[in-house]
C-alpha cells in the first residue's frame, strides 16, 4: 500500500502516516517495495509471521505429512489459509531434489483466484457458498480458470490450475477443522509425467488431507486455539 491509501484506510492525517511508516521501516516491520511508492511488510514482521505461523498446532501436524507427499512427487506441497482475501501459506515442504521458490515460504501470500489452494478456500467459504463464479473474480482469465477448476473438483475431489508461463500444475483440496477451512496443495513441474497424468498426485493429495483430518480431530487440535 501506498502511503496515501494507508491515511486513508486508518483515517490518519497524510504528515502522521508518513512518520509511523518511517519509524515502522526503521525497526524493520515495513520496508519500501519497488512498485510506485509502495510499502510492504519488512524483515521482522516477517521474521515474527514466520514464526507464528510455523508453530500453529495445525502447521505442526501437517508439516510431516506434506513433506511425505513433496518427497514422493518431488513437488512443493503446502497448507494455506484464507486471510482477507488471499491464500496465505503456513507450512512449505519441498521435494529431495526440487529447489524453493523464493516466491513460496512460509508467510508469503497470493490472491485466492490465483492458486489452486486458494480455489480450494474460496468455493469452501461460506462467504462465497452462494455466489457464482463470474463474482468470485473481475478477471476473465481467472474467472474461467476459477470455473475449470471447480468443474474439475466436482469429478475428481482436487481443484486444479495450470501456469503455463511458470510451467506449473497446481492441485488442491480443502482441509476441514472443527473451526476453519484450509486447504493442501500440491505443486508440479507441468512437464513431468506426474503432471501430465495427475491420478497417483491427486489420490495422494487427497489422502494427505484425510490423514491431516483423522490426525487433528483425534488430539483436539483446532486452527487456531483462540479463535
Amino acid at each position: 500500500m501506498t502511503s496515501d491509501e494507508l491515511a486513508l484506510r486508518f483515517s490518519l492525517r497524510h504528515d502522521t502516516t508518513a512518520r509511523l511508516l518511517k519509524t515502522l521501516e526503521l525497526h524493520g516491520f515495513v520496508e519500501p517495495s519497488r512498485f510506485a511508492e509502495r510499502y510492504q511488510p519488512g524483515r521482522t514482521a516477517g521474521a515474527l509471521s514466520k514464526k507464528f505461523l510455523s508453530e500453529t498446532p495445525v502447521a505442526e501436524i501437517a508439516r510431516s505429512v506434506l513433506q511425505a507427499l513433496a518427497d514422493r512427487h518431488n513437488a512443493t506441497s503446502t497448507l494455506a489459509v484464507d486471510d482477507a482475501g488471499e491464500a496465505l501459506f503456513l507450512v512449505v515442504c519441498n521435494g529431495l531434489n526440487r529447489e524453493s521458490s523464493p516466491c513460496c515460504h512460509v508467510g508469503s501470500a497470493y490472491p485466492l483466484a490465483q492458486t489452486a489452494a486458494g480455489h480450494a478456500l474460496l468455493f469452501t467459504s461460506q462467504t462465497s457458498m452462494d455466489r457464482s463464479v463470474s463474482e468470485l473474480s473481475p478477471c476473465p482469465v481467472e474467472t474461467e480458470a476459477l470455473h475449470e477448476s471447480f468443474c474439475f473438483f466436482r469429478a475428481s475431489g482436487c481443484f486444479r490450475l495450470l501456469l503455463p508461463d511458470k510451467n506449473l500444475l497446481l492441485l488442491a483440496a480443502p482441509l476441514h477443522l472443527n473451526n476453519a477451512v484450509l486447504a493442501l496443495e500440491l505443486v508440479l513441474p507441468a512437464n513431468t509425467r506426474a503432471a501430465r497424468d495427475p491420478a497417483g498426485p491427486m489420490k495422494d493429495l487427497l489422502a494427505a488431507v484425510e490423514l491431516i483430518q483423522r490426525k487433528c480431530a483425534a488430539m483436539g487440535v483446532r486452527y487456531l486455539e483462540d479463535s
